[in-house]
């Protein structure tokens, strides 16, 4: 009886496919590119909410003309800031506030909002986070027609050298060749919705308490970002003294987005140091998304 050799094949390593770096580049590498696919999402979500409406979309459009000659009318009498100079300084804000705050807010819900073609369409979770920044995206282009009207109409005002957003205020350039950094300012601003999306949007799959909680900050951080309020009011009523509190603007994040993009639109002076600390969140918060997306991107399926 003749024996038989036994090959000992060596050890196979297995990878769960879930829970690797590689897996979680590929899923946000292919979800960039199906562009095709989440910008026909993003589209469809604004068509589907305006539908039937007689004028769309414009609803958008005319919402944000409303409140911002409202508020800016008010509070330009409140703070004693010429109209001419204040309400596209508070036209700018809300546009890109309403853009940050829809990708915290809706960010959130991305994927419970998404719940049915997760479970039956096998797309790249970075499909749903990038369908949302597209859609606000589309409001956002809405809301810039706002924002032409009022440069339109105050064109005078914002193109003195040296004008003021307060009075006795630091001295503006001016709108120049500087407004094209608004274009990479939103782009920059876009790429950081993403991250916000993907990541917000995996713990709210996990924890269904933090979309409330996160509305609920909102309203604090609308108050306590320089929106309404110039940052000349701080400066020219703290500055001497010392105190704390002139650093409250700088303090918030949200203030070096808003002001990367309000800046150039309105010929406000850059200052470099609000992109710096931009670019230092997009780093840090890309790699908070890409560790969440290792560990939990095969359980947002059963999550949601």
């Amino acid at each position: 009886m003749q024996a038989t050799s036994v090959v000992e094949e060596p050890p196979v390593t297995v990878v769960h496919a879930g829970r690797n770096f590689p897996a979680a580049l590929s899923d946000i590498r292919r979800g960039f590119a199906q562009r095709e696919l989440w910008a026909y999402l993003g589209w469809q979500d604004i068509k589907q909410r305006y539908r039937r409406s007689v004028i769309g979309p414009l609803w958008i459009t005319l919402s944000m003309a409303v409140t911002a000659a409202g508020l800016g009318l008010l509070y330009s009498q409140l703070f004693q800031i010429p109209v001419g100079t204040f309400l596209p300084y508070l036209t700018v804000g809300f546009i890109v506030w309403n853009f940050m705050l829809g990708c915290m807010v809706e960010g959130s819900d991305t994927f419970i909002s998404n719940e049915g073609l997760i479970k039956h369409l096998p797309a790249p979770l970075t499909v749903y986070a990038l369908r949302t920044v597209w859609r606000l995206t589309l409001m956002f282009a809405h809301n810039l027609l706002v924002y032409l009207v009022v440069v339109a109409i105050f064109f005078g005002d914002l193109t003195q050298d040296g004008y003021a957003l307060t009075p006795g205020g630091a001295p503006q350039p001016g709108l120049d060749w500087t407004f094209v950094l608004a274009f990479p300012a939103f782009a920059l601003i876009a790429v950081n919705g993403t991250w916000v999306a993907l990541l917000f949007g995996i713990i709210s799959t996990r924890y269904r308490d933090i979309p409330q909680v996160i509305s609920a900050l909102t309203q604090l951080l609308f108050f306590v970002t320089p929106i309404v309020w110039p940052v000349d009011i701080l400066t020219q009523k703290f500055e001497q003294t010392g105190s704390w509190q002139v650093l409250v603007a700088e303090l918030n994040p949200l203030y070096h987005f808003i002001q990367i993009l309000r800046a150039p639109l309105i010929g406000s002076e850059q200052s470099w140091h609000h992109w710096a600390v931009v670019l230092g969140i997009t780093v840090v918060g890309w790699a908070l998304a890409l560790l969440a997306m290792r560990n939990y991107r095969a359980r947002v399926s059963y999550w949601v």
